[in-house]
């Protein structure tokens, strides 16, 4: 029996108000729904059954105005988000650079930890350069306006980069366990290092992959708004029943496996490295001069690595804790999320992005080789520089002479 489009209106309303600004956060707030153009499928049924058995209900669309008000970014918030995140980008990029600049240069830099430290910076250089700018075009625009393939890799790069890093740190807080609770006798060769830093690679691109299949970008015409948003599409691996059980097994999975697991891991193997060093030097006991140096150093170091861990895990602890409770907030219930939600999510990831500007200024303060490895870079271009500026004014010299002999 057909039923009329006033009918049919309170409907739809009904189901496009569930946090449409939601599912442009890389977050989709359905549970055993998929969402197209932010209608389920269930609903998609019900409406052909009822529509004259007609299977085109975006037509029906066009004619119904966007339940939801456009947006209206001011300018202050505009200018300061722009602000926060030109600073966070430049110094992340030029920190980063010069870490791996650094060590590249300098023979005495590239030991096995050093070598864990430039894939971190490699780690925070895509995550800056791929993700970064990326959040700050989304928040300042009512739909995702950066085309389909940013919608796919933006979320890879996000969960490549961090995956990446967080198995770094425990391959180093590991190495240093073994190699110094152990007595170095199972220190990590500096040859197997690069082995290590590709098989995280590889681990980190098949953790994210399936992203680049789920993520698509869908497009709703309405009577006065083409809307564009960003979301996973589970129905691409399983049916529209088990797509939010699916999609929740995913996150889960590189929340819990990938991030809580390996923190405990590294701050139970920190805890053993500190009980080992701190209580190396027995009281009475008179240390040689370079033992103790030694010793020093080595206290040094850890403190540097445990900086890193700390400022990574309160950086992308909120950003962590907003995936598993977007995903758990409800038990099989299509809700809204809250309206603080939405400014939570982007100080969190905003404050994940800032990590990538924070490790360098950490190196900078603990590590006095890298500070040395900066001086001389920049002390060797300057030499560089003025040796071509003498060489430039001795041929122009020679030149002018030259062409004073000949007249």
């Amino acid at each position: 029996m057909a039923v009329a489009m006033k009918d049919i209106i309170p409907t739809l309303s009904t189901v496009y108000s569930i946090s449409t600004r939601a599912l442009q956060r890389n977050i989709t707030p359905f549970n055993d729904v998929t969402s197209v153009a932010g209608m389920s499928y269930s609903l998609s049924e019900t409406i052909t059954e009822n529509i004259n058995g007609s299977t085109d209900y975006t037509s029906y669309l066009e004619n119904i105005p966007y339940p939801r008000e456009l947006k209206k970014f001011p300018l202050w918030e505009i200018i300061v988000k722009t602000l926060f995140y030109v600073i966070v980008i430049v110094l992340a990029t030029a920190g980063n650079c010069l870490v791996i600049a650094v060590v590249y240069t300098n023979t005495r830099m590239q030991t096995t930890t050093n070598f864990y430290i430039v894939n971190l910076a490699a780690s925070d250089l895509l995550v800056t350069l791929s993700c970064s700018w990326v959040h700050l075009v989304s928040s300042l625009n009512e739909d995702w306006v950066l085309g389909a393939f940013f919608c796919k890799f933006n979320s890879f790069a996000q969960v490549t980069s961090t995956v990446s890093s967080i198995l770094t740190l425990t391959v180093i807080a590991c190495d240093r366990f073994f190699g110094i609770v152990f007595a170095l006798k199972a220190h990590i060769a500096e040859r197997r290092a690069w082995y290590a830093i590709v098989l995280l690679w590889i681990i980190a691109i098949v953790v994210a992959a399936p992203l680049l299949y789920v993520r698509r970008l869908f497009m709703t015409k309405w009577a006065n708004h083409t809307e564009r948003f960003c979301t996973d599409d589970w129905t691409l691996v399983t049916n529209s029943m088990n797509a939010m059980k699916a999609r929740r097994i995913y996150y889960t999975f590189v929340s819990i496996v990938l991030f809580f697991v390996p923190v405990l891991v590294m701050s139970l193997a920190y805890a053993m490295i500190i009980w080992k060093l701190w209580s190396a030097q027995i009281p009475g006991e008179r240390l040689e001069t370079e033992n103790r140096n030694q010793l020093r150093v080595k206290r040094k170091i850890v403190l540097m690595l445990m900086m890193i861990l700390a400022a990574f895990v309160i950086c992308w602890l909120p950003y962590q804790i907003s995936i598993l409770y977007s995903e758990y907030r409800s038990a099989g219930v299509a809700t809204p999320l809250e309206p603080w939600f939405d400014n939570f999510y982007y100080i969190s990831l905003f404050i994940a992005y800032a990590n990538s500007a924070i490790n360098p200024v950490i190196y900078a303060g603990f590590n006095d080789n890298f500070k040395k490895g900066v001086r001389n870079l920049f002390h060797c271009r300057r030499k560089r520089s003025l040796y071509m500026g003498m060489e430039s004014s001795r041929t122009e010299s020679f030149h002018s002479s030259t062409m004073v002999t000949k007249v």
